[in-house]
């Protein structure tokens, strides 16, 4: 009985390439699709590639495995028939005795029948076999005699035992030989009271040829050492003799020559004589059963898998011997496996180096696709820009004319004129730097206004405290409100005497709820100071660029401490 081993199916190598020359249209549609299309791409190929690359690994491993199960399968067998044939010499020597007997007839002595075996040389040449006995058929009545030839033979005071037997016929060991303490055990056993000797004595004078038993404990198993056993009759007839009554035997038979084998010994020598073979074996007389179980080997598993567990039958004198073999520690497979591990690592390798080549160019045309939007995004930013920049100067013209006309209008001298301009001039010009300095066109709303204060002030100036969130404003947002801080600071240096340390600047601003941003502008003189409400450009611009062009509110208040002002600007001005 052998176990067969199913390979598994894998796609051909035509359908394979029909897999690989349709990636390049799908690399097409997946690279087109989104920005991960090359890494998936790349992925399929890999798939595929080792898909197709590791059939050829698969086969090796396969065959390489199906071959060391083959190789194992042959030294299994081989175990198999080293055991059968010993088996087999062992049993010819029944053949041997039986002719001595038929040529004796009824009248061989225990002195010609050991020295017989004696010739055999069974300890030395026939190890596992306890040795060659005879059991007689034993009339009623004649129980007596059995024990006076044991008696007179062997020295043994013992007659048929057990005394009683349910089977309507007796037998007697009346010869064993060698006569040793353990054969002698053996004299005057009455086999045929026990059931599977029994059947294996009966099956044997049927046909006339021999049978053996199933698993047994022989009775010669007289110590601690004992071990599973087994024993193989071969039917004498000697014709004239007395009838047999009952059990349906022959009825000429007069005996049964036997012989009894300690398994254990048996395999052991037959093993240690050829060569330990690396096989692991379990026996078993019967179906393959614990109950069964007749030898194991002493070696250890090797760990191999199912596909390498094979079953042997074999019949042993009518019986069917069953054989578990499975590889021990000490068998080595064939350098299949390693090859086909190394072919699969090749296989592997060059799928990834495909895989990887096919990505690089995937990302190198996704860079270059890349670099074509941005150009024409650039494109667009710069004209947008451009447009832009156009919008902006035309604005800041147009306000540095209105500036320069009011600045002029209200001048008592070309003098006068050219310094409020240029002060005016530097206002948006520093906040136009702050624009500049940020990627987004936005100015914090503090930075504007510590710039404007140093500005009219100087840098040493200090009589100031500012405190609000962080606010980023947009470019309408810093050019207006720019203007309308240098005003108020041009304003509280030239008639509230800011620059003196006595007096005192403080601005606040905070978010409303509806996102408004509004602005306290509070002077603290130190002396109460005569002011009109102011008429003149400065005041004019301030409420004109914040009522004007921010669409806010203004407010304005002198108190006896200096001007309060309060400045409200929506949430889409700033």
């Amino acid at each position: 009985m052998r176990n067969v081993c199913h390979s598994r199916r894998f796609p051909s190598p035509g359908r394979m390439f029909y897999l690989i020359a349709g990636l390049p249209g799908f690399a097409k549609r997946l690279s087109g699709a989104n920005h991960e299309g090359p890494v998936r791409l790349a992925v399929l190929v890999f798939v595929i590639t080792a898909s197709v690359g590791l059939v050829m690994p698969v086969a090796v491993y396969r065959s390489g495995e199906q071959a060391n199960i083959l190789r194992f399968q042959s030294i299994a067998d081989d175990t198999v028939d080293r055991i059968s044939l010993r088996i087999g010499e062992h049993i010819s020597l029944l053949e041997a005795t039986r002719a001595l007997f038929e040529a004796e007839g009824a009248q061989i002595s225990q002195g010609k029948f050991a020295s017989f075996v004696d010739h055999l040389d069974i300890n030395n040449r026939f190890d596992g076999v306890q040795g060659i006995g005879f059991s007689s058929i034993v009339q009623d009545g004649q129980e007596e005699a059995v024990w006076r030839e044991i008696s007179s033979n062997y020295g043994v005071d013992r007659g048929i035992f057990p005394k009683t037997s349910d089977a309507a016929v007796r037998t007697a060991v009346i010869m064993l030989e060698p006569s040793d303490e353990r054969n002698l055990a053996a004299l005057g056993f009455d086999m045929y009271s026990e059931s599977i000797r029994r059947e294996a004595m009966q099956a044997a004078a049927r046909s006339n040829e021999v049978r053996a038993t199933t698993k047994v404990e022989l009775v010669q198993e007289i110590d601690d050492q004992k071990q599973p056993g087994f024993l193989v009759y071969l039917p004498f007839f000697l014709d004239g003799g007395p009838a047999i009554a009952g059990d349906a035997l022959p009825r000429n038979l007069r005996g049964f020559i036997y012989a009894p084998f300690r398994i254990g010994d048996l395999i052991g020598a037959t093993l240690n004589r050829g060569g330990i073979a690396p096989v692991h074996m379990s026996i078993y007389l019967g179906e393959p059963t614990q109950e069964n179980l007749v030898f194991e080997s002493a070696n250890r598993l090797g760990g191999f898998n199912a596909a390498y567990e094979y079953l042997v039958s074999v019949d042993v004198a009518g019986q069917t011997w069953h054989y578990q073999m499975q590889p021990s520690d000490q068998f080595r497979e064939g350098t299949e496996r390693a090859i086909a591990f190394l072919l699969a690592s090749i296989m592997i390798l060059m799928a990834a180096a495909l895989a990887l080549s096919l990505r690089s160019q995937m990302k190198a045309l996704a860079a270059s696709r890349e670099v074509v939007r941005v150009t024409d995004e650039a494109a667009v930013q710069k004209d947008f820009l451009l447009q832009e920049m156009k919008h902006r100067i035309k604005n800041s013209i147009a306000r540095v004319l209105a500036i320069a006309r009011q600045t002029a209008n209200h001048s008592e001298s070309l003098e006068d004129f050219i310094a409020s301009f240029t002060k005016r001039l530097q206002a948006m010009a520093a906040a136009q730097d702050l624009l500049t300095q940020s990627h987004h066109q936005t100015a914090r709303l503090g930075d504007l206004l510590r710039n404007e204060l140093l500005q009219v002030f100087d840098q040493d100036f200090d009589n100031y405290s500012i405190d609000g969130p962080k606010v980023d404003l947009g470019a309408k947002a810093t050019q207006a409100l720019a203007l309308v801080f240098h005003e108020l600071a041009t304003n509280a240096l030239k008639y509230a005497d800011m620059a003196n340390g006595a007096n005192r600047l403080d601005i606040r601003w905070q978010l409303a709820d509806d996102g408004r941003l509004e602005i306290r502008w509070e002077e603290n003189l130190d002396a109460v100071i005569t002011r009109q409400e102011g008429s003149g450009f400065g005041t004019r611009l301030i409420h004109s660029l914040v009522a004007g062009e921010l669409g806010g509110q203004l407010r304005r208040e002198l108190t006896e401490n200096g001007l309060r002002l309060e400045i409200s600007v929506p949430r889409e001005a700033r």
